[in-house]
């Protein structure tokens, strides 16, 4: 007869996706390919039906690295670079054109799409601040459900793999996550999607559902955002686990330095450690109380539609995130209409609708006050 913490650790597995995919992946995943391999003796995997080859940890340019460190990325087999003309007031697009700068054909080079699907002047200008004709696989940036059901988008889609200004095509987003993959899903023309996706979250169980459904369907699945609420040691043996879970193809991580780099490298060297993976649950509702897992439910209670989430991130990367500390500016200077003390007056209807008891209005009146 099991006892209730061997059941409790299997549930937690179960519903993490990880059961399936924890054998298979010592070293290599289910998906991986391993005959096609970098010089670091990284296995590749590919990105559901596409043609591409990349590792299962892959380089985010959201800190915008210096070029030195996305040289050595690239020399460890870390060939997928994932980055937007929005990172770092641009400066991060800068530092990857640089980077692959003579070796375009050793990188698969991803590109988020921020400007509206009838903006071609913009996409030519990402282009060529890339230094590149065209671009792997781009993503549009969608976090409104609704949103990802505009037709504008798939017809957008077509017109610029027609013109050859990418391969693929895929999907980015951070809030409304679930939905925004359903939706996505049912659209019918992508080819991945890169959720926000952390162990933290509170619809994390939503989830492996949808990442089955993708590989069924033949989307490859990159994960961002898997550092959110939890601490180094915890999240570096969580790293194997993420790794495990069915229809992922790779982690993609802003890493700073070689050291992390390194570390990183390590950590998806390792197989899932069920061990490790129940302690990583049972420390999950602690990470999770306080912060911000971008649900959107905030957005949702606002009667005025505001970008509460928005506000919230730029105040956690201005507090808790060294590296980030350019972006918040950047992010809220680009907000529309933020919520402040002047229009949100003595309404709670954001704090009340967060389910990890965010303090919503702190954050509201310290971005206001630090930010503005």
């Amino acid at each position: 007869m099991k006892t209730k913490e061997q059941v409790s650790r299997r549930d937690f597995f179960k519903s993490a996706g990880v059961l399936a995919g924890a054998a298979a992946w010592v070293g290599a995943g289910a998906h991986t390919v391993e005959a096609a391999e970098k010089p670091s003796g990284l296995p590749l995997r590919r990105l559901g039906k596409t043609d591409l080859m990349i590792p299962p940890i892959s380089l985010g340019t959201g800190p915008g690295q210096d070029v030195n460190v996305m040289k050595y990325a690239i020399t460890q087999g870390l060939n997928f670079i994932h980055t937007s003309v929005n990172y770092k007031n641009g400066v991060a697009a800068d530092h990857v054109a640089e980077a692959i700068k003579g070796q375009r054909n050793k990188v698969i080079l991803g590109l988020k799409i921020t400007w509206k699907p009838d903006d071609d002047a913009a996409m030519d200008a990402a282009l060529e601040t890339l230094g590149v004709e065209s671009v792997d696989i781009a993503f549009f940036n969608i976090h409104k459900a609704e949103q990802v059901k505009d037709p504008a988008y798939k017809r957008a889609a077509e017109r610029w793999k027609k013109a050859g200004k990418f391969r693929y095509i895929g999907l980015t987003t951070h809030k409304e996550v679930v939905a925004c993959m359903n939706n996505a899903l049912n659209q019918g023309f992508y080819d991945a999607l890169m959720p926000a996706y952390s162990y933290s979250m509170e619809d994390r169980d939503a989830f492996p559902a949808l990442f089955e459904r993708a590989e069924k369907e033949g989307l490859g699945i990159v994960l961002m955002k898997t550092r959110k609420n939890i601490n180094d040691d915890l999240y570096f043996d969580a790293v194997p686990h993420y790794l495990a879970t069915a229809g992922i193809t790779t982690i993609n991580k802003g890493l700073t330095s070689f050291q992390d780099i390194q570390r990183m490298l390590e950590a998806a060297a390792q197989p899932a450690d069920p061990d490790k993976g129940f302690r990583i649950r049972d420390s999950i509702s602690i990470a999770s109380t306080g912060h911000c897992s971008m649900c959107g439910l905030c957005e949702q209670a606002c009667p005025l539609g505001l970008p509460v989430a928005d506000v919230v991130r730029c105040s956690d990367y201005y507090m808790e995130h060294p590296d980030y500390v350019e972006t918040a500016f950047e992010t809220y200077r680009e907000l529309a209409q933020a919520p402040s003390a002047a229009i949100c007056l003595d309404c709670t209807l954001c704090e009340q609708a967060c389910r990890n008891g965010v303090p919503i209005v702190h954050h509201i009146r310290r971005a206001e006050s630090v930010l503005a």
